[in-house]
């Protein structure tokens, strides 16, 4: 496995309007927030290569008015390479460093296997729209909406079995299993939610036992946000209560 990156400071405050933009120190800089799945692809990805960059996070219902300075929609991530040159969206940026930064390469040579690999991350709409649900409203979760997340399920387990490799990357972690691996870590985070989504049974034995090493990869484990955590966001945004804050108190 991978060493873990240098020692990055994950859990800023959450900038906000009203809030200046910190000066530009000359580092790389990712402009993310917590606990945005899509964000998280780009520190997956920046971590695996054990690359040095500093996070500033910023609140996403109340937005600082300089983030469309850095992010033409106003989402994360955004990746400063050098003051005032900024990249988005989640899979521009990962690609970017995979092109940059040569060590430890995410995305493999062989045409063929990058495409498979493509089609997963394409295919992973199914997982995020229920993590959606799950988060949202677990009760309401229909059969259309489990057929198309268990057949995504199937074809991630199906290309682990053609591959027979612990990862879809090979020995370790590549960029198709950090690509689809925030919505995965959802799953696993929310299932208490609606038991219907589980899938540690007997059927899907080979994808529980990889979804398992991911969680234990260090490249996962040093950015993961515990299950306790998230319960209590829900909580608060079902309250009204919006904070961002919660592993920085």
């Amino acid at each position: 496995m991978a060493d873990v990156a240098p020692a990055i400071n994950f859990n800023t405050k959450h900038l906000k309007k009203g809030d200046p933009l910190p000066p530009f120190a000359g580092k790389l800089r990712v402009y993310n927030m917590r606990y945005c799945p899509y964000a998280q692809r780009t520190v997956l990805a920046l971590n695996a290569k054990r690359v040095d960059y500093e996070v500033v996070n910023v609140n996403l219902v109340d937005k600082p008015e300089w983030l469309t300075t850095k992010s033409a929609f106003g989402k994360v991530p955004a990746l400063e390479i050098a003051d005032g040159v900024t990249i988005y969206e989640s899979l521009v940026t990962v690609n970017y460093i995979d092109d940059v930064y040569p060590q430890r390469p995410l995305r493999t040579r062989d045409p063929l296997r990058r495409a498979y690999d493509q089609i997963l991350i394409e295919a992973i709409g199914p997982v995020q729209n229920m993590v959606q649900k799950l988060g949202g409203a677990p009760d309401a979760i229909d059969e259309p909406a489990l057929d198309a997340y268990f057949k995504t399920l199937d074809l991630i387990q199906n290309e682990l079995n053609k591959r027979r490799t612990a990862f879809l990357g090979g020995a370790e972690p590549g960029y198709g299993d950090y690509m689809i691996w925030p919505w995965l870590e959802r799953i696993l985070l929310y299932k208490h939610l609606n038991e219907k989504v589980e899938f540690n049974k007997p059927k899907y034995k080979q994808l529980a036992e990889y979804v398992q090493k991911m969680t234990e990869d260090p490249v996962v484990s040093q950015y993961a946000v515990s299950a306790e955590i998230f319960a209590k966001l829900m909580e608060n945004f079902k309250n009204g209560i919006i904070d961002f804050d919660v592993l920085s108190q």
